[in-house]
């Protein structure tokens, strides 16, 4: 398996309230580079053409890349994809902050959801093992009172990404939110979670993300870090714009 990846798939279907667990082949990662990559396989192979964006038969991703959780900065990102009923197409947004690296640490490199929960749930991932849980007791809260309610439950290391009532509602502007205001913001992803009556995802997890040579890696996040102290803006700028802070050969021994 390339470094930076965990490995594992989960694949929820709703409307069974079942969890399936795939353990992909490396070529998938190497050929599919990236959460967007593998959201996008997935939908290829598994979603059937036509379907009804805010029908059971979208698959709703919360998908990771190689560089999420690594030493890499601002590798912090996860992506969530689905067929937009905004565009009647391909949809994705993305969002930072911590739930793309607790993903990570709880053991899965993406979530796949489909089908349609006949009550509100939200989905628990803990080192890998996925649970399909009530949600009724937060359904028609908002985003913040959600994430409160669920860090109370499992600790405040734990991941949440969440709807609020505009996606409970099938609003096409809403998004999935994690710590407060951080958003997923386009496609109308939010509404598609809200028409599986999917509330949430929390994730928790101790699990280490691989890295082929965490030496190198750590090497170049301090040589970026240290360009970002200089006084000289334009030279800040000329770095970020055309050098990689930290190399995808050092991350997963994929050629860069």
């Amino acid at each position: 398996m390339p470094g930076g990846y965990m490995g594992r798939i989960l694949f929820v279907d709703l409307s069974r309230g079942s969890i399936e667990e795939e353990s992909p082949p490396e070529s998938l990662y190497r050929d599919y580079i990236g959460g967007y990559g593998i959201a996008a396989k997935v939908a290829v192979e598994r979603q059937k053409p036509g379907i009804d964006a805010l029908g059971p038969e979208n698959i709703l991703g919360f998908v990771a890349g190689p560089l999420t959780a690594s030493p890499a900065p601002y590798g912090s990102r996860y992506y969530v994809t689905a067929k937009s009923p905004l565009t009647g197409t391909w949809g994705d947004a993305n969002g930072g902050g911590q739930f793309g690296p607790q993903m990570k640490f709880a053991g899965v490199d993406a979530i796949f959801v489909s089908g349609m929960s006949p009550r509100p749930v939200y989905l628990l991932v803990r080192d890998g093992k996925g649970e399909i849980r009530d949600a009724g007791h937060l359904w028609g809260k908002d985003s913040v009172e959600t994430e409160q309610a669920l860090k109370a439950e499992w600790g405040k290391e734990a991941g949440v990404a969440c709807i609020g009532p505009a996606g409970e509602k099938l609003s096409f502007i809403s998004g999935i939110v994690n710590e407060g205001g951080r958003l997923a913001a386009r496609a109308g992803v939010g509404a598609v979670a809200g028409s599986k009556r999917l509330k949430a995802i929390v994730v928790l997890g101790n699990n280490e993300v691989p890295i082929a040579d965490k030496e190198r890696a750590t090497l170049l996040r301090r040589e970026y870090l240290q360009t970002l102290k200089g006084p000289a803006v334009e030279r800040r700028r000329k770095y970020v714009t055309c050098a990689a802070p930290v190399s995808m050969a050092a991350i997963s021994q994929t050629p860069a």
